[in-house]
């Protein structure tokens, strides 16, 4: 665990030299190794997914950067996604939930900040990049964290907390004690039914336009050319997700219950670890109960805040989701890991939500 503030350099970093991704030494993207059994190796470079370069990540040859509707949030980190799948391989399109990826698939996430989020364009620093690999044995995962040169990543098992400052884009200095986890870690988000699997790349996700290096296309389009994706309709008939901060993507409802999906759904499924809470915050949910609304609390405990339900309509400041996803008490604040600092325009959101809603409680407290 490292506790010294992580120093967010404007500097330009260095490309990879003799590494993947490097014109000099090209190489093979893959899984390195791990879907036969071996361990996670050393350096995030064996698998050739992803380098830095000119404070970039720029994904290999053969490796495709994706981004999503509406993502996790994480203390404001910066996110860079990729995929590469064997050759010959597709994944099955599925019009709900995660695709199904075949043996040899390889994800990429990558995290960093840039010291001012005010200035348009600023270099970002690179902390860490998560690799996801779908073994022959189920999904597995680790953390690589990069030098401060941006040149290296070294695999971290164990995990650890960085102290990452940067001034947002009102202009106040935030401080967040990132967490980088644990290979254990993974887990609690990804595989609490028990199931490992990826969260982010489903249909009404990538149902958006991405920046390729070629031009702007719909990523699902897109995907389904390189033949990522079989199975695919056009993107004008798959799902898509509202954007959280966008209003011309959906309602305020739409893009609240989008927010909960992406951040709080992992668990709150109905079957995944939080079940025993009877909260069910998937965005397909139409039960008003059991998405919170005049439902009671089931051990919350102070979590709860003395607090009657979970969603009482009109009233956010009386609402325990409310004051669990504003709070950054580890005991209280939800999700219980992944972030350390409020994400004040979400709750905004999540708030607006709520204001909204008619109706009452019985004997619910005033806000």
């Amino acid at each position: 665990m490292r506790s010294a503030a992580l120093v967010l350099s404007l500097a330009t970093a260095a490309s990879l030299s003799g590494a993947c991704g490097s014109s000099s030494a090209p190489c093979t993207p893959g899984a390195a190794g791990v879907d036969t059994g071996g361990a996670f190796p050393s350096s995030l470079s064996a698998y050739c997914q992803v380098s830095i370069q000119n404070a970039q990540v720029t994904p290999s040859a053969g490796v495709t950067p994706y981004d999503l509707n509406t993502p996790l949030f994480s203390d404001y980190a910066v996110k860079y996604r990729t995929v590469w799948m064997p050759a010959g391989t597709s994944a099955a399109y599925q019009t709900t939930g995660t695709f199904d990826f075949p043996v040899g698939t390889v994800l990429t996430k990558s995290f960093g900040w840039p010291a001012d989020f005010r200035v348009a364009g600023a270099p970002v620093k690179w902390l860490e990049t998560r690799v996801y690999i779908h073994t022959s044995s189920g999904w597995k995962g680790s953390a690589y964290i990069w030098d401060d040169g941006q040149q290296t990543a070294q695999v971290s098992a164990g995990g650890e907390i960085d102290d990452i400052s940067f001034i947002d884009t009102s202009g106040q200095s935030l401080t967040a004690h990132y967490l980088v986890p644990s290979q254990s870690e993974c887990s609690k988000c990804h595989a609490n039914d028990g199931s490992p699997t990826p969260l982010g790349p489903r249909a009404d996700q990538i149902n958006r336009d991405f920046a390729y290096t070629t031009g702007t296309e719909n990523e699902l389009a897109h995907w389904t050319k390189l033949g990522l994706v079989k199975g695919a309709p056009a993107p004008a008939q798959a799902p898509v997700m509202p954007v959280w901060n966008d209003p011309t993507t959906g309602t305020t409802e739409a893009r609240a219950r989008a927010y909960l999906q992406a951040n709080c759904s992992y668990c709150h499924d109905g079957d995944g670890e939080a079940r025993t809470t009877g909260l069910v915050l998937l965005d397909t949910n139409t039960d008003p109960m059991s998405l919170g609304v005049c439902k009671g609390p089931i051990a919350a405990g102070k979590a709860a805040a003395g607090q009657q339900y979970d969603i009482v309509p009109g009233q956010p400041g009386a609402s325990i989701l409310i004051y669990r996803v504003t709070s950054t008490l580890p005991s209280i604040a939800m999700p219980e890991i992944g972030r350390s600092l409020e994400h004040v325009e979400g709750v905004q959101l999540l708030s607006e939500w709520v204001t909204g809603m008619t109706g009452s409680c019985p004997s619910a407290a005033g806000p």
